[in-house]
């Protein structure tokens, strides 16, 4: 009996620390780490930043935090460029509407980009993902 008992316990442990994990998502800390999206308020990849970890289905409610200009403003319809801090195997891709629709902008890996004319200002949000490469503007 002692023997089931310690092994409920350790499995319940393991699931526990398990779950709690896989629910821990970093938030947006104004830090632009390998494995983010990074927006930009201004073009070169300058003025306030958010880093994005995980797709984003909207920028709209999320707002500029990093220190520069455009501190505090929302993200959606207001960023300028992108630093798409992932491995040269992965693209960054930022949609002109919310719920990834409508024209999109691929970027690769490594890459700061100013955002194309049509879609600065006019992001509204993005995925990033393992493509093997990317091919188009912006690759």
């Amino acid at each position: 009996m002692n023997r089931w008992a310690t092994l409920a316990a350790a499995g319940a442990a393991a699931l526990t620390s398990v779950l709690a994990y896989s629910g821990t998502a970093q938030a947006a800390d104004g830090t632009c780490e390998i494995q983010e999206a990074c927006y930009y308020f201004n073009s070169n990849t300058s003025g306030s930043m958010i880093d994005y970890e995980g797709d984003q289905w909207t920028h709209h409610d999320d707002y500029f935090i990093s220190g520069g200009n455009g501190q505090g403003q929302v993200v959606g319809n207001n960023a300028a460029s992108l630093f798409c801090n992932m491995g040269p195997l992965f693209t960054c891709e930022t949609w002109f509407n919310s719920g990834y629709g409508g024209d999109s902008f691929k970027t690769l890996g490594t890459k700061r980009v100013n955002l194309p004319t049509w879609l600065k200002n006019n992001n509204a949000s993005s995925k990033k993902y393992y493509s093997g490469g990317c091919s188009g503007p912006g690759c």
